[in-house]
């Protein structure tokens, strides 16, 4: 059966059972943790100004679009007690003409309903209550009456100026990529050692990622790589589903297109050229070239307490203890739901959980072990990400945002935890509800997370 008619036949099904807890827009950590409080400067203080003297029109209030399924949205992926959904930039009125015999009109939408990550595949926790751009099939079963929003792609924030309707945008491609992990990974790709200590190496990727896009991926990356560091604007690429998938990996693996890379997912891929062009928002190299120095500079410090000649776990206590030591709960950027990424946490020091998750697993292949993402709601219905590393072929939770209610995380408190520690941890998390990966995420049932916790040395 076709993906389409598989999920419209879903429509039906969903709309009867859709339910779901209630959802409580506090921080996910205001009842757990202290409200912090130091001299750090604030985030808006600290971040670039993206201000400028050409004022843009302000987005209109309204928008229709004419479509048979595809099209790009601007807005926010939210939950409540019936469900997933998405909530449009503007108030949507949609002409879905999928069934010429039957055109059908959704009129002053604020809403459209979204399936569960089972049904179409998106983790949303990762994305709850953020802004995001998805290019995406709205979908209507026949004479249901209710719309819903299939995401074929999606990106932080707000990457076109307003939405608009894509004909010819149809369902992503099944296809798989194929990941041997015998073959070894070149040589650029290796945890870097200078004088005995580790250096941050811009090259590498998580497992987790090389398992989703496949042996191949390692060589285009390289290629990227080489071309972001000289301040090129375009790269080779063979593969046209690296090009759909670049955002997202650059979001889990590679925080430095923060600081002033820009994508767009219409735009970028040349199909006659087999080409990837992005471009910068930094006006110079010399200006791009200070904005990778500061960063690297700042996560060298991060790794600079790790010893290459430890066990996996020292290694892991080390790094963990570095990070979560220096960082702070950031509530303001919690209710803005902007500048969440990984890139904050090393430059700023502050984030919130998807911040630190995300600047975790990278850490933890700087230093050569496994480390991938967790995410799940509370019993409150609020959504949260973690981190589950690999330490003596045994997988484990380690959650550094909760880290920070105790002792201003200099602990090991979340540090190793079982699967049976993280149920019970007060928070009311589900393990079959629980899932594992940044990319292509499965269910954390499925990962064989340890019966015991690591006893901290």
């Amino acid at each position: 059966m076709k993906l389409r008619a598989f999920v419209f036949t879903l429509i039906l099904i969903i709309c009867i059972l859709l339910s779901g807890c209630a959802v409580d827009t506090k921080s996910p950590y205001e009842s757990s943790e202290p409200t912090y409080s130091d001299n750090t400067t604030s985030s808006a203080s600290s971040m670039p100004d993206d201000s400028g003297d050409d004022k843009k029109p302000d987005a209109p209030t309204s928008l229709s679009i004419e479509t048979p399924g595809g099209a790009i949205l601007v807005g926010t992926i939210k939950k409540d007690t019936k469900g997933w959904y998405f909530e449009p930039e503007q108030t949507l009125t949609v002409k879905l003409t999928y069934y010429i015999d039957h055109p059908e009109l959704f009129e002053n939408l604020t809403r459209i309903e979204m399936f569960d990550y089972s049904d179409d595949g998106l983790n949303k926790t990762l994305y709850q209550d953020d802004t995001v751009t998805i290019t995406g099939m709205l979908q209507n079963y026949r004479g249901a009456g209710t719309l819903y929003l299939y995401p074929c792609s999606v990106e932080r924030g707000k990457t076109v100026e307003i939405g608009y309707a894509m004909p010819d945008l149809d369902y992503p491609s099944e296809d798989s990529f194929s990941y041997d992990p015998s073959i070894p990974l070149p040589t650029k790709m290796q945890p870097t050692v200078v004088n005995g200590r580790y250096e941050y190496n811009p090259y590498i990727l998580t497992t987790d990622t090389l398992e989703n896009m496949g042996n191949d991926f390692a060589e285009f990356y390289i290629d990227f790589v080489d071309a972001w560091l000289s301040y090129k604007t375009s790269c080779r690429c063979e593969d046209k589903r690296y090009a759909d998938l670049f955002s997202s990996v650059m979001y889990y693996e590679f925080p430095l297109f923060s600081a002033d890379g820009e994508y767009d997912l219409l735009t970028g891929y040349d199909v006659d050229t087999k080409t990837l062009h992005w471009s910068y928002t930094s006006k110079s190299k010399a200006e791009h070239d200070k904005l990778i120095s500061d960063f690297e500079t700042a996560a060298n410090g991060f790794l600079k307490n790790v010893k290459p000649s430890d066990s996996e776990q020292l290694r892991a206590q080390a790094l963990y203890h570095s990070f979560c030591s220096a960082m702070t709960y950031d509530y303001d950027v919690m209710e803005s739901r902007e500048r969440v990424d990984a890139y904050y946490a090393y430059i700023l020091n502050r984030g919130v959980c998807v911040t630190f998750a995300c600047a975790m697993s990278q850490l933890y292949a700087q230093i050569g072990i496994e480390a991938t993402l967790v995410s799940g709601d509370t019993s409150q219905g609020e959504g949260h990400v973690w981190n589950v590393v690999t330490i003596g072929n045994k997988n484990y939770f380690c959650d550094s945002t909760y880290e920070l209610s105790f002792n201003s995380g200099k602990g090991f408190v979340y540090f190793g935890m079982s699967m049976q520690d993280r149920l019970n941890d007060g928070s009311g998390f589900k393990e079959n509800e629980l899932l594992i990966g940044g990319i292509n995420p499965g269910y954390a049932s499925e990962a064989a997370i340890s019966d015991s916790s690591l006893q901290i040395k």
